[in-house]
């Protein structure tokens, strides 16, 4: 195939893909599950959830058709991984209909979580490096929690997620970790103009745990793929997913942290996240929205500049992608106090 049809294909693909995004999620917004306000949510009226059915069929389509059409390989860590993708996501609209426990979510996250190490390493590298295990899943469950966690306004989770996977498609060298991000985008794409500026239905838990994982994956996938590299090199090489998603683990670890110091219940839904304070405080929820988005590409643009080849610049990076948010905080609590805010 020619570098002409090639970019035809690949622009028919990407269109073709998020049209479907967009024609389930509208389907499922007339028929939808209606997310009820709660003592966490942003909204006051009852609004259609389950827009993420939209993003994941659009996902594990656009991955499954991109294999056919470019004669991509089917390898064994794909598959395995869009079958534990269609997992949580199917357990996830399950809990979007019945609203399991915190503790059922957890151990559906972490089951999930341990099946992608499976899939990705290779027998041989679990066997020299069976204690990156535990550090591996973590990361993975702690981005899918945080991600569901930061799923509260018009547009945030979705819009956040697009740019990582622009960034994550033009940065990385590994072949999967670039279908999966153009796969992903297309879901994206089909579904944000249902969701911002104004939110005709929400993604759900089906699209936010599900988006959480594919991206925490992003770290773990090349890694899997070039076990023979240095591996210190490596890691410093995939870990811009985590400068990208840096505000909103940030946001999750501060609100954390804070809650058990509070002795505040944790797992317990709640509205006292910087975000959700920011919105509380009357700032517009298209301009938090627009910030945190910020803050992604302030990520990206850091880890674009700054290799993580000397300590120096690790140092440098780090304060530089940690300096906004210590801003973002002292001015919501600025904030809050100021508009007399006591519970958090």
């Amino acid at each position: 195939m020619n570098s002409v049809n090639y970019k035809y294909l690949l622009l028919i693909w990407l269109i073709s893909n998020t049209l479907l995004s967009a024609t389930i999620v509208k389907y499922v917004a007339s028929v939808g599950i209606m997310d009820n306000p709660n003592q966490r949510s942003s909204h006051t009226f009852p609004i259609p959830k389950g827009g993420g059915i939209g993003i994941i069929s659009a996902f594990l389509t656009a991955n499954i058709s991109f294999i056919y059409l470019f004669n991509q390989h089917y390898s064994l860590s794909i598959i395995g991984l869009l079958s534990i993708i269609t997992f949580i996501s199917l357990f996830s609209w399950l809990d979007d209909i019945k609203q399991w426990s915190a503790l059922s979510k957890l151990a559906i996250q972490f089951i999930a979580s341990v099946s992608v190490c499976i899939f990705v390493f290779p027998a041989s590298f679990l066997e020299n490096h069976l204690y990156l295990l535990p550090f591996f899943i973590i990361w993975l469950v702690y981005i899918t929690n945080a991600y569901n966690f930061m799923d509260g306004l018009n547009g945030l989770a979705a819009g956040v997620a697009a740019i990582c996977c622009l960034f994550i498609y033009f940065y990385s060298t590994n072949l999967e970790n670039k279908i999966f991000a153009l796969s992903l985008l297309t879901g994206l794409l089909g579904f944000l103009p249902f969701n911002f500026p104004k939110a005709e239905i929400f993604m759900g838990d089906v699209g936010s745990q599900a988006c959480g994982l594919i991206l925490a994956s992003f770290a773990i996938i090349p890694l899997g793929t070039a076990i023979n590299s240095d591996f210190v090199t490596l890691i410093s090489q995939n870990v811009i997913i985590f400068f990208l998603l840096f505000g909103f683990i940030f946001d999750v670890t501060f609100t954390l942290i804070r809650r058990i110091i509070n002795k505040e219940p944790y797992l317990q839904a709640h509205r006292s996240h910087l975000y959700q304070m920011a919105h509380r405080s009357h700032i517009s929820p298209i301009l938090i929205t627009f910030i945190e988005c910020l803050f992604c590409i302030w990520g990206g643009f850091l880890f674009y500049i700054f290799p993580l080849t000397s300590l120096q610049n690790i140092e440098l990076a780090c304060s530089l992608l940690i300096l906004p948010q210590l801003i973002w905080t002292l001015f919501i609590l600025y904030k809050t106090q100021s508009l007399n805010i006591k519970k958090w």
